[in-house]
């Protein structure tokens, strides 16, 4: 650990965590709701009022030309019965994407829009592989589109504490969790578990964002479905620099899909972040 890493803890991290927007923190609770079969529309009203401005936000998205509605939605309400639950919860998703791309990652060397648009289709991935392994769609939406989050902790860690840590571009480093992990003492994937942790996301689900780069090393399927999400945003032009995800058959294999599977998992994705980063625009 290196003299500057020594000023971050796990407390500073939590603090840092809890000062951001809302639409992240919300995204897990509404997961949560949207888990349960015995949650009712006005459950999800009465959460996403205690944001009035991720209600407009939803409203205007829910509004937006991606959606193509003959008639506009004017309440919250009609908005959660006329598109549905799992769409609410794509949205909120997707604004979280938004305000937690508000300020480029300077240290890190990513830009909004590349956050934005790795989150989303990560997310939308994440989301399509998932159902077809028999896991929580859900949590695996939101453990795609949060699986950066850490990087914006770690850098708001580091202008609090004025530590004077060199640019990933600049630091010769090539793999972008051991520069972390060399000026922060840990990195952006264990920040992000324990902040979903916190969040009270499914301990299976998260556990992936700790374990994905390592994917060959562990026996959940979770966890090689999102470095298949992650390989795939990076192949497809939505990579972050110094993340190298790689899958094969193997991988494949051990996420329990079956080639037929991830085929029409990548299609349906295609089409959600398609209309996702249309109606953030």
């Amino acid at each position: 650990m290196t003299t500057a890493s020594c000023a971050f803890s796990e407390v500073l991290f939590r603090d840092l965590a809890q000062q951001l927007p809302a639409a992240p923190r919300l995204l897990a609770e509404l997961g949560r709701l949207v888990r349960e079969p015995s949650t009712d529309a006005r459950e999800v009203v009465a959460l996403l009022r205690r944001d009035s401005a991720l209600v407009s936000r939803v409203l205007r998205m829910a509004n937006s030309a991606a959606y193509a509605r003959a008639e506009p939605i004017g309440a919250i309400e009609d908005a959660v019965v006329a598109i549905g639950f799992g769409e609410v919860h794509r949205l909120v998703g997707a604004l979280a994407s938004v305000q937690l791309s508000d300020e480029p990652l300077h240290l890190h060397g990513v830009s909004g829009i590349a956050y934005r648009s790795n989150a989303l289709f990560t997310a939308t991935l994440m989301e399509e592989l998932g159902a077809r392994a028999n896991l929580d769609a859900h949590a695996c939406y939101t453990v795609g589109l949060l699986r950066s989050l850490g990087k914006l902790v770690l850098e708001r860690a580091a202008k609090r504490e004025e530590a004077p840590i060199p640019s990933f571009a600049a630091s010769g480093e090539t793999d972008v969790a051991a520069w972390e992990r060399k000026n922060w003492g840990t990195d952006s994937w264990h920040v992000t578990a324990s902040v979903l942790h916190h969040w009270q996301l499914p301990a299976d689900i998260v556990l992936a964002i700790e374990h994905h780069e390592n994917a060959a090393e562990r026996p959940e399927p979770v966890v090689h479905l999102l470095t298949i999400a992650a390989a795939v945003a990076a192949r497809d032009g939505y990579g972050l620099p110094g993340e190298h995800p790689k899958y094969d058959d193997a991988t494949l294999a051990a996420a329990q899909l079956s080639e037929g599977q991830f085929r029409s998992a990548l299609e349906r994705a295609e089409e959600t972040f398609k209309r996702m980063r249309a109606s953030v625009v």
